[in-house]
């Protein structure tokens, strides 16, 4: 089984053009077609955390920006958020 493993250092959580979270250090560890994201959270709005659909954004250079679909928050513990997130989107 491939596993494929991407780190940062700045993302968000976004609620449409909200932004519901932002996130510190994070990690996206991709298992076959399982994506996992652990992530430091910085700030968050409990009420936009908890709608849907949310995403996952990772800002990239010249304004571009990579964007997963979060398929479910798993486990809020502390500082720290672990998302279980879709195919990234085009």
């Amino acid at each position: 089984m491939n596993k494929a493993v991407i780190r940062g250092t700045e993302a968000f959580i976004k609620w449409g053009y909200h932004t519901a979270a932002s996130l510190g250090p994070w990690t996206l560890t991709q298992e076959g077609a399982t994506s996992t994201v652990t992530a430091k959270v910085t700030s968050h709005d409990v009420c936009a955390v908890s709608q849907q659909p949310l995403t996952f954004v990772v800002p990239r250079p010249k304004g571009h920006k990579w964007v997963w679909p979060i398929v479910n928050l798993l486990q809020v513990s502390g500082d720290q958020f672990t998302l279980s997130v879709g195919p990234l989107q085009e």
